[in-house]
């Protein structure tokens, strides 16, 4: 193109008048021969990207070709560069660019990204869409240690059948997503629900030899999760996340601590009461308690007989920590077989000693469970943490959409988000997940704690 003028609106806006270069675009697309013949010259306005902080508006005048061969079916060809590419385009080819590389690489929402380049809302949406696309489309990469996990996408929709009142789900509240733990893919893709049927329809599409190449899978403590993997994926080791762990445990002590409550007082827990203060101190990690916590949590726990379960609760609680304390990753060194079952030992006996406790009996019936998948977790290392990233990143994305109505957008932009902030995460060099900590505890603790509630039972 070549410019011709350049006006100056009153708001700063410019708008830039370009005429074709000589024999640019004059090549008929049909017969490939070069017209000479011009028909007609029209005006045609080309949103173009902002020239700093002010809009540019290109007034292309475009030329019209008569083709001269007669036997060609094009007849007459307008003019078309590469830079504004297809008929009736009003946008340049690094507008469309820009648009989708604020949406993509910055994270911006459409309809800001649409107010700043004066474009509608459409325009934006549709160039994110081509991006977008173009980069999901590419095969998944190999991938070792694979994450699911669940994330709830607002409220569900239903459609009723006049005829029969027949309910079918038009969209589920719940996505379930699928993530390289260990690569930069970040999700590698969704599915709507949390069934093991839907588990299995997204990994069953999946070619074979990328599913075996699948050492390890990640997942909660999730019934289907843990039998679609056993299905399709035999041969990987499938390990229960730490963090769902220790979370049931903690669980379980509210649930013990609410019932002796209710059933010491006959109401509530108000903040005068014992077990107001010792809340908090029962869900931390015994090395994050200072020396002063600690004399709190244990003089509270001896001075009240009607806790005696409550702390008999949380020593459980402690022998599921100690039993996972000794992950590699927490340890720096590598358990064995034999370690991890005298510890798994350990921690069934003590629930099976004090089955009494219902809501303990309940956990150590999970923990049976997923023993299997427990001894895969503390042997390995494996976690699913970075799943519960990605999920964060998704409700961030969508609270700052203010929601989302088409599910398959959703996933579209929470694909493409996690895929921004795993490659920012590897190029900032962070370091590598796992860091080995030193083991801080309070010596004599358990055999204290032990004594104490003797005592107090008898």
């Amino acid at each position: 193109m070549r410019v011709v003028e350049v006006d100056e609106d009153a708001d700063g806006a410019l708008t830039v008048y370009v005429v074709t270069a000589e024999d640019a675009g004059s090549v008929c697309p049909g017969c490939g021969t070069r017209a000479h013949s011009c028909k007609e010259t029209v005006a045609v306005t080309v949103r173009d990207t902002t020239f700093g902080d002010r809009a540019l508006t290109l007034v292309w005048h475009k030329r019209r070709w008569v083709c001269p061969q007669p036997a060609c079916a094009v007849r007459t060809f307008a003019e078309a560069l590469p830079a504004v590419t297809g008929p009736r385009r009003r946008t340049t080819g690094r507008l469309r660019r820009a648009l989708a590389a604020a949406v993509a690489d910055s994270g911006r929402d459409v309809a800001e990204v649409a107010a700043s380049y004066q474009v509608a809302w459409h325009t934006v949406h549709a160039a994110f869409v081509t991006h977008a696309d173009a980069v999901l489309a590419a095969p998944l990469q190999p991938v070792r240690v694979l994450g699911i996990d669940e994330v709830r996408r607002g409220r569900a929709r239903y459609t009723r059948d006049p005829d029969t009142a027949a309910t079918t789900t038009v969209a589920d509240r719940w996505h379930t997503g699928f993530t390289d733990l260990c690569g930069e893919q970040g999700i590698l893709g969704h599915v709507e629900g949390r069934s093991k049927r839907a588990v299995i329809a997204w990994l069953r599409r999946q070619p074979a030899d990328w599913l075996a190449r699948i050492q390890l899978v990640a997942t909660d403590l999730c019934a289907a999760f843990r039998a679609a993997v056993r299905t399709v994926l035999p041969h990987a080791a499938l390990c229960a996340d730490p963090f769902h762990l220790v979370h049931a445990a903690n669980r379980m002590l509210g649930q013990v601590r609410r019932r002796l409550v209710r059933a010491h007082y006959g109401r509530r827990t108000r903040k005068s009461d014992p077990e107001y203060g010792i809340k908090r101190l029962l869900l931390a990690n015994l090395e994050d308690l200072t020396e002063a916590q600690f004399d709190t949590l244990f003089t509270t726990v001896g001075a009240h007989a009607h806790l005696t379960d409550l702390a008999l609760a949380w020593m459980a609680k402690e022998y599921l920590r100690d039993l996972l304390e000794l992950r590699p990753n927490r340890s720096g060194i590598l358990p064995t077989q034999a370690e991890v079952d005298q510890r798994f030992e350990q921690l069934q006996t003590w629930c099976a000693a004090h089955r009494h406790i219902p809501e303990l009996a309940g956990f150590a019936q999970t923990l049976t469970r997923w023993r299997t998948e427990i001894v895969n977790t503390v042997l390995t290392g494996a976690s699913n943490a970075a799943s519960e990233g990605v999920n964060r990143i998704q409700k961030l994305d969508a609270r700052a959409a203010f929601g989302y109505r088409n599910p398959v957008n959703q996933q579209r932009r929470a694909r493409i988000a996690s895929l921004r902030s795993r490659q920012r995460a590897h190029r900032r060099n962070h370091a590598a997940t796992g860091t080995v900590l030193p083991s801080v505890t309070n010596d004599g603790y358990k055999e204290s704690l032990t004594d104490t509630l003797s005592r107090s039972s008898a």
